[in-house]
């Protein structure tokens, strides 16, 4: 059995940043709260696109999945060719997540102004 565990290159996300690009992203702000609704499961792509896109998006899914990696919020790992997808392990970004996918598109909007 294959495994690959794909990690990020930055050591620590902005938060600022990272809040600004999933408020402008509709899909990325679904992707989180479904993260955030199951912070110990892991997700094949098909599962998580199936799960949220009301759309018939996917391409839209799949950009969002990978910014999310890029990111940091979420981690990759990749077993007999499946990516699988979950929620970071790395506590601050973790906790910092799980705080934000408390807000719904409104807060959001309301945080946006704000910055």
């Amino acid at each position: 059995m294959a495994i690959t565990e794909v990690t990020r290159q930055n050591t620590q996300p902005c938060l600022g940043q990272m809040v600004k690009k999933l408020i402008n992203d509709r899909c990325g702000l679904t992707l989180l709260r479904f993260f955030v609704a199951h912070p110990n499961g892991r997700f094949s792509k098909l599962a998580i696109v199936h799960a949220i896109d009301d759309n018939h998006n996917k391409p839209e899914v799949e950009k969002s999945l990978m910014q999310m990696v890029d990111e940091g919020i979420l981690s990759l790992k990749i077993e007999n060719d499946v990516s699988f997808y979950m929620l970071t392990r790395e506590e601050p970004t973790r906790q910092s997540i799980m705080e934000m996918g408390e807000f719904d598109w409104r807060h959001w909007q309301l945080v946006l102004d704000y910055m």
